[in-house]
């Protein structure tokens, strides 16, 4: 039974009809009848609609017999229902071209006994039809309040789910905007996109949130309207979602942000507030700092996009909640990680992840333009501290290496003790004697033997790194340093005179 109208099929079959005639057209037996009009004017192409089924004595044709041919035709455009005639009384019998096009496009004619009133078929018909459709509305009208109550007493996107699968008789998925599985029911039902699948907007405040999925091929009448009020009440669902999380988020990137601008005073009270946020005291932190050439303003921007996804997939591997904060033109990321057991960390388990440094390492260069330093890891009350390192890292470790793109603490920990706790007039000075006669060529010249230098000290004295680091040939570092020996006039052989040599190229790349 359609809840739209009833079928031609189903129509003979009423008391009413019981001496009516299907005269041809018998493949469209299904199609479905939603209105009853009489059909007694020569024009009718501008009238007919979807669902129609015609009562025609044959009048306006009598003296042109193609007009009935035509009506089939315009049935079959407007996905008409059929054609119930009468042919006694103004036209001898039903033309044989009609009956054709009758099966050609199959369009059910029917033939009614001379004597059958009009309105004892549109009577009928009609109240099969409105009874159908007044079934439909109380149908729909006890799924809203049925869902809507589900909603109202907070039972859960995944109970709502089930309740709707269960209605419309087929799995069901709601999808996120990133395309991961909000709900499904069954739960846990495998979902792959497929062009197969039904799948309609779900969207609160014209912003879309999510899909609505549904497996089942054939959908009817009420079937649609079913996912229609689902749709809603999915939408109302995924609002309050998303209610609560912008709410959470607010409060976690106020206490990140907290930890950001002050040292931790008391660390019970930081810890007991974490732990409200779903952040485990058993996990360690590493704060990364993420720089661009243009500063970062809101989180919108693709590359923030791209990086909040990134970890959001990771966090999930690890099963721990990370956070992304925007503060002064940066990306801060708040990495966690559980503690490893105490079995032997030296054994290598595929299934564990990668560290934080090496899965971001992997990842950087897909973000177009950007830098990033990550600090020691700690426990939560020392987020204050591995943000200032990762800082550091970047800061200290962008001047020395442009080519480079993800820096540590550990890399740059010693240049940043000397720098701090040496008075910068003295060691000015101290770079000023060593190689400021180098820098003098450089500004001079056009020459980069400063950096060539640092790279040369940085490698060991390597002339194949070097050359790899500075993206030139071996044989243009080995002329370089034999110039910079030459300029310098220093044994490059001395190990007093490399460590040297190192820490001042290292303050002076830092400073200019």
């Amino acid at each position: 039974m359609s809840p739209k109208g009833l079928t031609v099929r189903e129509m003979l079959k009423l008391p009413v009809m019981e001496h009516a005639q299907l005269i041809s057209g018998e493949r469209g037996l299904d199609r479905i009848v939603q209105y009853i009009d009489i059909w007694e004017v020569p024009d009718i192409g501008n009238w007919l609609r979807e669902g129609e089924m015609v009562l025609t004595t044959g009048y306006s044709t009598r003296n042109d017999p193609s007009l009935l041919v035509e009506m089939i035709e315009q049935l079959a455009k407007v996905n008409g229902a059929g054609v119930a005639i009468k042919p006694e009384r103004f036209i001898p019998h039903i033309p044989q071209e009609m009956i054709d096009k009758s099966n050609q496009y199959d369009i059910p004619i029917i033939q009614l006994p001379i004597g059958m009133a009009y309105i004892d078929i549109t009577y009928h018909v009609m109240d099969q039809i409105l009874n159908r459709q007044a079934v439909l509305l109380r149908r729909a009208e006890e799924v809203n309040k049925a869902l809507t109550r589900l909603v109202l007493n907070n039972k859960g996107i995944q109970v709502v789910a089930d309740n709707v699968s269960e209605l419309i008789d087929s799995p069901i998925w709601i999808i996120g905007k990133a395309g991961e599985v909000l709900a499904s029911s069954p739960e846990g039902y495998p979902y792959r996109s497929s062009g197969k699948h039904h799948q309609w907007e779900v969207s609160v405040d014209n912003k879309m949130l999510g899909k609505f999925v549904v497996e089942k091929r054939e959908l009817n009448e009420l079937d649609l309207m079913l996912i229609e009020q689902a749709r809603l009440v999915f939408s109302l669902e995924l609002m309050r979602n998303k209610i609560a999380k912008d709410t959470e988020n607010r409060l976690r990137g106020t206490f990140f942000e907290e930890l950001i601008l002050n040292t931790v005073s008391d660390e019970r009270v930081t810890a007991s507030r974490g732990r409200q946020l779903g952040l485990s005291p058993e996990w360690l932190w590493e704060v990364a700092v993420v720089e661009a050439d243009e500063p970062f303003y809101n989180e919108d921007s693709t590359v923030v996009t791209n990086i909040q996804a990134f970890i959001r997939k990771e966090s999930a591997a690890r099963k721990v909640r990370s956070q992304l904060q925007i503060h002064g033109g940066r990306i801060v990321l708040f990495l966690p990680s559980a503690k490893p057991s105490g079995q032997d960390r030296r054994i290598v388990d595929k299934d564990v992840p990668l560290p934080w440094c090496d899965a971001l390492s992997g990842q950087l260069s897909s973000w177009e333009g950007v830098r990033m330093g990550i600090g020691r890891p700690g426990s939560l009350v020392e987020a204050h501290r591995s943000y200032g390192e990762a800082r550091t890292a970047v800061s200290i470790g962008y001047r020395l290496n442009q080519e480079r793109r993800m820096f540590t603490y550990m890399e740059v920990e010693m240049i940043h003790l000397l720098q701090e706790s040496t008075d910068p007039a003295r060691l000015n000075r101290f770079v000023e004697e060593k190689v400021g006669v180098l820098a003098e060529h450089d500004r001079t010249h056009g020459t980069n033997y400063v950096r060539t230098l640092y790279h040369y000290m940085a490698t060991g004295g390597s002339l194949n790194e070097t050359s790899l680091r500075m993206f030139i040939h071996r044989n243009s570092v080995n002329y370089r340093m034999d110039r910079i020996k030459s300029i310098l006039g220093m044994d490059l052989n001395n190990p007093r005179c490399r460590f040297e040599l190192y820490l001042c190229t290292t303050f002076y790349l830092i400073n200019h």
